[in-house]
């Protein structure tokens, strides 16, 4: 009997031959029949990165992300910067001079109880432009004649404002990004010198006289810069706002008067055509005087100029001045429609830091579950050193307020029994205290938790051209 065989493994080979799935032609209708075995998913961040406006992980927004899911970010820089404070202390006795003068700046920047009310007004002050009895008779000139020429005789009349009192800081930025580029841009002697030149004269106070050559000029050496061999993605980001901030300038020299002329057309009667001149002189006789600024905002614009004027503290400040920055060029803004106050303040040896939102258009409910329009919305969050966060919600609704406070667990039974006291004190301003609760602080509320209409007025501006 013939021997049989005894085969142990199959006769496979160890190294197939997978067949590469063929690309599929765009112009072949898709067949059902095709089966052929998906071999690997395609990558989901390759696939998101088309849609995603920034190249790189660390330059998406993340601080103004952070900035709307939680309300007290400014509040925690603030307390960064005290936390630098105590840093500089330490710093060697080889540059007294400017640790005496930061120094200065932090003592500057804490404000006493009795002048938060002062500060809150001068913060409002600086919250919009359009603030005055000017533009008070503008709002009841539209409202007793609502047509569209009125409407676009009142917008382009507020656009030549805007466009007068904006002239000089336009020139200004654009004189700093100039610097900027002139500075990044040193190892090319011609091009660097181009920019210094132009920067010096965007510096200059005729420099409004002068724009139309001056930006001739600027578009010209942009254009150079892009052929460079030192173009970069740094650089390809100035450019952009270069090109904005010229585009911003308006050069009409008679853009206010023409403006002006097509408004007093539009408007009746020769007893409000002469109140309207009156309050514009005095808008742009008070615009050039003194007006009183938010003594918090100012002195945080010193300390981020001296930290980054000087390399020592840049080092000890890290990223906390980017996140400062960032947050109050975010608060508010179109993200976040809202009136927002920030009031670091001490008393004795006891700091706080204090951040308000306010919305002054918000909607309530009352008792038979109507909508209230004519509605105050306030989030007042604070930190108090050695106690802990603290939210104050606060609706006012005509003369009645509805006060909710949310503190650290270990203090609610202290502050249980404050709203007898409250009423007592709010009835005196022509006020009444409807109801009071008081309740443990769980967890960091976000603003979209408090106010419940941010995510739809974030969706953009309700306007028709």
């Amino acid at each position: 009997m013939a021997d049989i065989l005894r085969i142990s493994t199959p006769l496979v080979d160890k190294n197939p031959i997978h067949m590469n799935r063929p690309v599929a032609d765009p112009s072949v209708p898709f067949q059902l029949s095709d089966i052929t075995k998906v071999i690997k998913p395609g990558q989901q961040n390759e696939i998101l990165q088309q849609n995603n406006g920034f190249i790189n992980k660390d330059e998406s927004p993340t601080i103004l992300m952070n900035l709307l899911k939680d309300p007290s970010v400014t509040v925690g820089f603030l307390k960064n910067i005290t936390m630098l404070q105590e840093i500089i202390k330490l710093l060697p006795a080889n540059n007294t001079a400017l640790t005496q003068e930061i120094e200065q700046l932090f003592r500057e920047l804490m404000i006493n109880p009795e002048d938060i009310t002062s500060e809150l007004l001068n913060q409002e002050l600086s919250s919009t432009s359009f603030k005055g009895d000017l533009f008070d008779f503008l709002r009841t000139l539209l409202a007793q004649n609502p047509k569209t020429e009125m409407r676009y005789a009142i917008a382009n009349f507020l656009k030549s404002l805007n466009s007068l009192a904006t002239r000089q800081n336009i020139t200004r930025s654009i004189s700093n990004s100039l610097s900027f580029l002139s500075n990044s841009l040193s190892a090319s002697g011609a091009l660097s010198q181009k920019l210094s030149a132009l920067s010096q004269q965007f510096a200059q106070r005729d420099a409004a006289e002068n724009f139309a050559q001056l930006k001739d000029d600027t578009l010209a050496v942009l254009k150079e810069i892009e052929g460079s061999i030192l173009y970069s993605p740094k650089i390809q980001k100035i450019l952009p706002l270069v090109v904005y901030n010229l585009s911003r300038f308006n050069d009409n020299p008679d853009f206010l008067q023409e403006a002006l002329g097509a408004l007093i057309t539009a408007t009746d009667g020769d007893e409000q055509k002469q109140q309207l001149v009156n309050l514009l002189r005095e808008y742009i006789t008070a615009g050039a005087g003194d007006k009183k600024s938010s003594q918090v905002m100012d002195v945080l614009a010193k300390i981020i100029g001296r930290e980054t004027e000087d390399t020592e503290l840049s080092l000890l400040g890290g990223d906390k001045v980017e996140r400062i920055i960032h947050s109050l060029l975010s608060s508010p803004c179109n993200f976040t429609p809202l009136l927002h106050f920030i009031i670091p303040m001490q008393q004795n040896d006891l700091k706080a830091f204090a951040e308000m939102w306010i919305d002054p258009n918000a909607q309530s409910e009352d008792s038979k579950g109507n909508v209230v329009k004519d509605c105050i919305h306030m989030l007042i969050v604070f930190d108090v050193e050695g106690i802990g966060r603290f939210e104050a919600e606060l609706a006012v609704t005509q003369k009645n307020m509805m006060l909710n406070l949310m503190c650290p667990p270990a203090y609610v039974s202290a502050f249980e029994g404050m709203g007898s006291a409250l009423r007592t004190q709010i009835e005196n301003t022509g006020y009444k205290l409807v109801n009071v609760s008081v309740e443990k602080l769980e967890r960091q509320r976000s603003l979209m938790d408090v106010f419940k209409m941010l995510p739809y007025r974030r969706t953009g501006v309700d306007v028709k051209v």
